[in-house]
């Protein structure tokens, strides 16, 4: 990719931008880095700033951006948010369906544990047998 292209055009077109953003978005255009650059001997490099400084790096296919190198532990946070995210997302499910459940209550319609025991001849003994085989998600 030509980074010194795009930051010397930016340079040039700066009318309107102020120093900050032109720093940003040079900033960002450093971080670019082509398919073939990688394949030229430049992925020695690019890994060592990634691994030192926490640097990630966009690569570049076909003018098109196409994946990511970023550090393992910029990695395992991501999926660490991801996962939690995905929690989240299970969490405000279950309390929509508790919700829903709830609009429909009727206590007339509901029986207590000692009656369902009773009604279905269950004893306590056989539940605490049970239990440790029962694995709950």
């Amino acid at each position: 990719m030509q980074q010194g292209v795009l930051v010397d055009s930016l340079e040039r077109k700066n009318a309107f931008m102020t120093d900050n953003t032109i720093e940003s978005l040079k900033h960002i255009i450093e971080k670019f880095i082509s398919i073939s650059d990688l394949s030229r001997g430049k992925a020695s490099k690019v890994i060592q700033d990634v691994v030192k400084d926490e640097s990630q790096y966009i690569i570049i296919k076909n003018n098109k951006p196409e994946a990511v190198i970023l550090s393992l532990n910029e990695y395992m946070h991501l999926v660490e948010i991801k996962e939690k995210m995905n929690e989240m997302k299970e969490d405000i499910e279950l309390i929509r369906l508790v919700n829903e459940r709830m609009k429909n209550y009727d206590i007339e319609n509901t029986m207590s544990q000692d009656e369902i025991l009773k009604r279905y001849n269950i004893k306590e003994e056989e539940i605490d047998e049970l239990i440790d085989f029962v694995e709950l998600e």
